[in-house]
Order: structure tokens, then sequence, then C-alpha cells
């Protein structure tokens, strides 16, 4: 598999994680940490399952024997959506570790639970990472092809046949 077709199907494996959010049912408590520290919960959860399914459906989509050309390169969309995410839940997730080392009162497991929440800080790093190679290398694919000379439709003609309007001389 490819560098640009893992980090596209990386990357929309580690957004799919938000499919499992709606496990919000999970928080103990009524506050807003409560809430926060419940969605970075179930957006591990989520990854977990979501990152390699992603992965398995882009190894099925670049097969060799495939007849289809292999899929473009991700773009600037992807890259821009996957690197906010990743600053999101990075900075959530360290604000949610600061929180549960305080030992805030209706957490059950602190160190499990920080556990978690470290593993939210990981998560957000490989995603914010996977965000920036993907601006990077779409970056540098752009560069590429406006570097290319391509032969125009009149790039055979001589220039002294083509007369200006414009010019005096007509």
């Amino acid at each position: 598999m490819s560098n640009m077709v893992f980090n596209r199907f990386l990357a929309i494996g580690l957004l799919g994680g938000v499919a499992l959010l709606p496990l919000l049912w999970l928080q103990r408590g009524d506050e807003f940490e409560h809430m926060r520290l419940a969605a970075l919960m179930g957006l591990d959860i989520g990854q977990f399952f979501t990152v390699p399914v992603a992965l398995a459906v882009g190894a099925w989509k670049v097969r060799p024997w495939n007849k289809r050309s292999r899929p473009a390169s991700p773009g600037f969309v992807l890259g821009g959506v996957t690197f906010v995410f990743g600053a999101l839940v990075m900075t959530q997730a360290m604000a949610t570790t600061l929180w549960l080392e305080g030992r805030p009162s209706g957490v059950g497991d602190p160190d499990g639970e920080s556990a978690m929440a470290m593993l939210a800080v990981l998560s957000g790093g490989v995603t914010l990472l996977v965000g920036t190679m993907i601006l990077i290398n779409r970056g540098i694919a752009v560069r590429r092809s406006r570097k290319m000379k391509v032969p125009g439709l009149m790039g055979h003609w001589r220039t002294e046949n083509i007369t200006d309007a414009r010019s005096p001389d007509s």
C-alpha cells in the first residue's frame, strides 16, 4: 500500500472513531469534565474498531490484481480536517488529564481513566501527525504538477507565423 493511500485510510479510520460517541451515557457525573472524559473514552473505543477496518478496506482497494487505477492522493480538505480534529482531540485530552490529576469527585477509577485520557492524547497526536503528513504530501504533489512542462495545443507552431492583431504592421 502506498504512503498516500495508507495515510488516507488511516485518517478515515481515525476520524471514523467518532461513530461511537453516542456512548456518552457512560459518564458518571453531570459536569462538563465528566462528559468530555466520556467522549474521549468513546473516541478511543471507536478508533480501536474503525482504524483496523479502514486499513483493511484500504489494502483491499489497492490490491495488485485490481483492474481499477489507484485512488487519487488525498487532498487539502481531508488533511485539514484531520489536522484540526487531531488538535482538538489532543487539547481536550490534555485538559482532561490535568483535571484527572486533581483527583476529582465522582470518578470511579482515576488511574484507569487517566490512562484512557493519555491514550486519547496519543491518538490526537497521531491524528495531528497524519493530517500534517497529508498536507505536506499534497503540497509537494501540487508543486510538482505545476513544474511539469505540458505541451500546449499550439506548441508546435513557430511564433513568426502568428501575427498580433494589435501590432501596427497589420
